[in-house]
């Protein structure tokens, strides 16, 4: 049986003992338990050296059995044999730590080979040695020259501003993903943390929610009021415009101011007349213009449409207007009308009415009527009423005869507009189906009357109360 290590060291510590002896001038250092050492500094003088952990002389007692003499042979002849540190004990050595020896150490852990990259065992070195797991650690564990190879998990971008997303022009392959890298690369404002898809939109001139779209804010076309304006002017939307929260005016003034709650011609006034309404008295509205004229035909009441541009020719005499007093002669038929000199008027106000307030009188021939009276006017009923526009037009007619004796006639009628199904005037025959079609744009207001005979003249004075009230 070989000696352990423990009587091997204490056999060669009382050599060391007796060669002190032999040398009055060595003074053996002090040991611990055995007489061990780790370089030669620690086996003092007399020719002592450190040999595999132990103090010993190279050719004399106790003799080092694993140290090589000078020239580099072993006391049997021999060449001497290279080892490496291998600390970490992985079995791959330090290169930076060759032993020439003897015999294979027994002090230190050795082996043949220097090819490990890390043998310090405090430093984790036990993971790193050829052949050794990659570790995504940012270090070459197995020792070929390249940190974390094999284990690429993909590309990361940059994220400079830390608001969760990448700046494309950064990229990097890591096995994964390191502190302050992301996967996403779509940063529009890498260096601002405020801009990133899905970023509030905020008015300042930037694409905050990187869509490619600059101060396309949420509130972009919502409704506001724009400031100093009045009615629909004020009507506005809001726009980002130069990086500034701005209320746009959405409306400009209209012409009219038509019968739909709102002030279209931004006056401050609402459904005002007599564009929503009509005038009340066409004879005190510069706007308003009269004429008449004489028909070459006998209509009975029922026209095709609007009289005063047909083609229907004007007979002689001529009717006249003088004020608001229409005169004229002739069997045939005679309109009248009011007319809106630019423009229409918006009748769907509720309550519209209008006041068909004349007097007409006649000096013509007179016919019987059925009941045996007099008359100067055909037999049908009239007057007749039509209201005119780019709509089309309504009849409106009474239910008896206004016109229907041989004397004056006072005519004080008013007519609801629309007329009801159950009052007094309704839309005759021939009209515009589209009742409230027409009446949103009348333009003019015909008065339709016929005489009964070719002697003779009429005449209609209209009231200041004819009007739209």
């Amino acid at each position: 049986m070989s000696p352990t290590p423990r009587l091997l060291r204490s056999g060669l510590l009382a050599l060391g003992v007796s060669a002190a002896l032999a040398f009055a001038c060595y003074e053996v250092p002090s040991v611990r338990d055995y007489y061990a050492c780790q370089q030669d500094a620690e086996c003092g003088d007399g020719g002592f050296v450190c040999d595999d952990g132990v103090c010993c002389r190279e050719k004399d007692d106790p003799v080092c059995l694993g140290r090589p003499l000078d020239g580099g042979t072993c006391l049997d002849g021999g060449s001497a044999l290279l080892f490496f540190e291998d600390l970490d004990e992985d079995g791959f050595g330090n290169l930076t730590r060759p032993l020439y020896r003897c015999a294979p150490p027994q002090a230190v852990p050795t082996v043949t080979n220097g090819e490990d990259c890390n043998d310090n065992p405090t430093a984790g070195g036990r993971l790193f040695f050829p052949g050794a797991p990659e570790q995504c650690d940012g270090y070459d564990n197995d020792c070929d020259g390249v940190a974390d190879d094999g284990l690429d998990g993909g590309v990361y971008y940059r994220d400079e501003d830390n608001d969760g997303f990448g700046n494309r022009a950064l990229s990097s392959t890591f096995c994964q993903r390191p502190v302050g890298w992301v996967e996403n690369p779509d940063d529009c404002g890498p260096a601002n943390g405020a801009v990133h898809p899905g970023a509030r939109e905020i008015c300042n001139g930037l694409d905050d929610d990187c869509n490619t779209g600059t101060d396309d804010t949420p509130e972009t076309g919502q409704p506001c009021t724009v400031a100093g304006k009045l009615g629909v002017c004020a009507e506005g939307a809001r726009a980002c415009v130069s990086g500034k929260d701005t209320c746009r005016q959405v409306n400009t003034p209209a012409a009219l101011d038509t019968c739909n709650a709102k002030d279209d011609d931004c006056d401050g006034t609402t459904d005002e007349k007599p564009d929503c309404g009509g005038p009340g008295q066409f004879s005190a509205d510069p706007s308003v213009v009269f004429g008449a004229r004489h028909l070459d035909t006998a209509l009975n009441g029922v026209p095709g449409g609007c009289l005063k541009d047909s083609a229907y020719a004007n007979l002689a005499p001529a009717d006249t207007v003088t004020g608001d007093v229409w005169t004229g002669s002739g069997a045939t038929s005679h309109v009248f009308w009011a007319e809106r000199d630019g423009g229409t008027w918006d009748l769907t106000r509720p309550m519209t009415t209008l006041k068909l307030f004349v007097d007409v009188s006649s000096d013509a021939g007179t016919v019987t009527n059925p009941d045996g009276g007099l008359n100067r006017w055909a037999g049908h009923r009239q007057p007749v009423v039509l209201l005119c526009g780019p709509g089309g037009f309504l009849r409106l007619v009474a239910p008896t005869p206004l016109l229907d004796s041989a004397g004056l006639e006072t005519i004080r009628q008013v007519i609801p507009l629309p007329p009801p199904d159950a009052g007094s005037w309704v839309v005759g025959s021939n009209s515009t189906p589209d009742v409230q079609g027409v009446l949103r744009q009348v333009k003019r207001v015909e008065i339709l009357v016929q005489p009964a005979s070719s002697t003779g003249s009429f005449r209609a004075d209209f009231q200041p109360d004819f009007g739209l009230p």
